[in-house]
């Protein structure tokens, strides 16, 4: 599975050529982008992206919550095959640092760090 490489939220064009990722890389790109995506944000399909304004902001959520969101989205990435571990942590500037370990399709465990 390979998607285009983004950099700074643009495709990145090398010597005129666009530059693609595949694999992990392109697992961990793709991971971060739909938690990103607030939901409803997209409009060309309002069901994409991560439910921060409906499920987290202002609801104070409890954690498990928070996790299981974010769980889903990582599981129901078409890379993923299982998740073998997650931690996420609240950051004082109201951020979310999320580092996981996942089984990806072609059978290797890599870890990711995403940071929101």
């Amino acid at each position: 599975m390979f998607d285009y490489e983004i950099q700074d939220n643009d495709i990145v064009i090398c010597n005129g050529d666009t530059v693609f990722v595949d694999g992990a890389q392109a697992t961990r790109q793709r991971l971060e982008q739909k938690l990103k995506l607030w939901r409803g944000e997209w409009y060309f399909n309002s069901q994409a992206g991560f439910p921060w304004l409906q499920e987290i902001l202002g609801q104070r959520p409890r954690p498990e919550v928070v996790r299981s969101l974010v769980q889903q989205i990582i599981e129901g990435d078409p890379g993923v095959r299982a998740l073998v571990s997650l931690n996420i942590e609240t950051q004082p500037e109201r951020g979310l640092h999320i580092e996981f370990e996942a089984r990806l399709i072609n059978g290797e465990v890599e870890t990711m760090e995403i940071n929101l």
